[in-house]
């Protein structure tokens, strides 16, 4: 049984133009037959009415019969005269015309009416057809001159077309052979490529490609394998880190928690303020923990599309100065300060306030962490086109250029060299962004090196 693409093609590639050719062979000796057949006839036709402006003078008398048989030795053919009864008046019939005419009575009958007819015979004895041909005479009683001569040379002809055909079916088939293996080898190669690219990549080979990326269907095929195949690596490699990442998270605050309970349960913490000190310490990295949980999972709703979003009717302006005086005691202490930018006219916007205040701690949050202490922090709103945008921008070191794009992905940090616990969990902006997405808004980064960030996101006007 043929499994493999190539035997299918190579075999599909000769079975065609074998089928061409003989079926083209035999179309050619058809064709050839019939056309020497019918110059035969019309050529029949033409001898017979001579014959018969020269039998009609001397019909009835004994000079007949020598005047037939020197026009049939003229011409090469057989000749004679027969009534409508098929008796025969003169000449030489064929043994069958003895009797009666064995002919077609309907075209017989149109014969003695006055209409010359023709007819093919296939004789039995020889191997090439006979023509023969009938043209009515004028005479008292109803009669015709009839000849009869076979197609000299048609089967010789048909014999050399035949061998013409067998000459062509070898060719054909050599032809074949050769263009089958370089069409199908050429067509099955670029698919033998991407099929080992996908089994090294399967093998865990993620930089495993294929080159078969031509401009033909297959060359699409190839570049599609080789985009799915950077996305895939690309997820595997978002995997492992995230996994990495996650486990540094854990472990840290982990760590700390057993060390200090076990110092607890140990006795080395014996002053009442050391024990409350330690315990202070365990439930702030219980937070840590708790903090990092919930981040991973409104990540993993968002990007699964099952965070609900409840929006309705929000002030904007009034809630951006309760969520200011609930950061600004903490800032303060920090020796940051917090103001909001706003006009006098602000339209409400259509928001879920719990989210939109996850937002703001998250923009808030982060431009602490950068901000040098004396630092301010500005949130600025401004309206237009049917949005509202909110910025929030600190005066710290900024973010370079070649980290900005890379900032919305998870656990990624700009400084590589700050330590994991002196910042959030790393999932702050992935969060925020996809948050605002969820909104049906946008959020965009502006930052210049050692002048500060900015980040602006917009929400739809109620």
């Amino acid at each position: 049984m043929i499994r493999s693409i190539f035997s299918r093609l190579f075999l599909s590639y000769i079975v065609v133009i074998l089928l061409v050719t003989v079926t083209l062979g035999a179309l050619m000796a058809y064709l050839v037959r019939e056309h020497l057949i019918e110059n035969k006839r019309l050529e029949m036709l033409t001898e017979g009415h001579s014959v018969a402006a020269a039998v009609a003078p001397v019909l009835g008398t004994g000079t007949l019969p020598f005047r037939l048989e020197l026009l049939g030795d003229l011409i090469g053919a057989r000749i004679w005269v027969a009534d409508s009864q098929g008796n025969v008046l003169a000449g030489r019939p064929p043994t069958r015309w003895v009797r009666s005419l064995p002919e077609d009575p309907q075209r017989l009958e149109a014969l003695f009416a006055g209409t010359p007819q023709s007819w093919v015979r296939n004789s039995r004895r020889q191997n090439d057809p006979s023509i023969l041909v009938a043209i009515p005479l004028a005479s008292p009683t109803p009669a015709a001159v009839f000849l009869s001569t076979p197609i000299t040379g048609v089967n010789q002809t048909i014999g050399a077309i035949d061998r013409l055909l067998l000459l062509s079916l070898l060719f054909g088939t050599v032809a074949a052979t050769l263009f089958g293996l370089l069409m199908s080898r050429t067509l099955t190669r670029p698919l033998a490529d991407i099929s080992h690219a996908a089994a090294r990549f399967a093998a865990g080979d993620y930089t495993s490609r294929t080159g078969a990326t031509g401009g033909d269907e297959i060359g699409g095929l190839g570049r599609t394998f080789n985009t799915m195949a950077a996305s895939l690596a690309k997820v595997e490699y978002n995997r492992r880190e995230f996994l990495a990442n996650v486990s540094h998270e854990l472990k840290t605050p982990v760590a700390s928690i057993q060390a200090l309970a076990e110092a607890l349960a140990d006795g080395v913490a014996a002053e009442p303020e050391q024990q409350q000190r330690y315990l202070a310490t365990i439930v702030g990295e219980s937070q840590r923990i708790d903090r990092l949980i919930r981040d991973l999972l409104d990540l993993s709703q968002l990007e699964a599309g099952e965070l609900a979003i409840v929006p309705e009717k929000t002030d904007l302006v009034a809630f951006l100065g309760r969520e200011a005086a609930k950061y600004s005691h903490l800032l303060a202490e920090k020796g940051l300060t917090l103001r909001v930018d706003a006009p006098a006219a602000v339209p409400p916007v259509l928001t879920d306030p719990g989210r939109l205040a996850q937002i703001v701690a998250n923009l808030i949050s982060n431009a602490a962490r950068h901000s040098p202490a004396g630092g301010t922090i500005v949130i600025a709103v401004q309206s237009a086109a049917g949005k509202v945008a909110v910025a929030v921008s600190d005066n710290g070191p900024g973010i370079p250029p070649e980290d900005q794009p890379y900032i919305w992905d998870r656990f990624y940090r700009v400084d590589k060299s700050r330590a994991r616990s002196g910042g959030g969990t790393g999932l702050g902006l992935a969060i925020t962004k996809r948050l605002v997405q969820a909104m049906n808004g946008e959020i965009t980064l502006e930052s210049t090196p050692d002048q500060g960030a900015k980040f602006t996101f917009t929400l739809p006007v109620a």
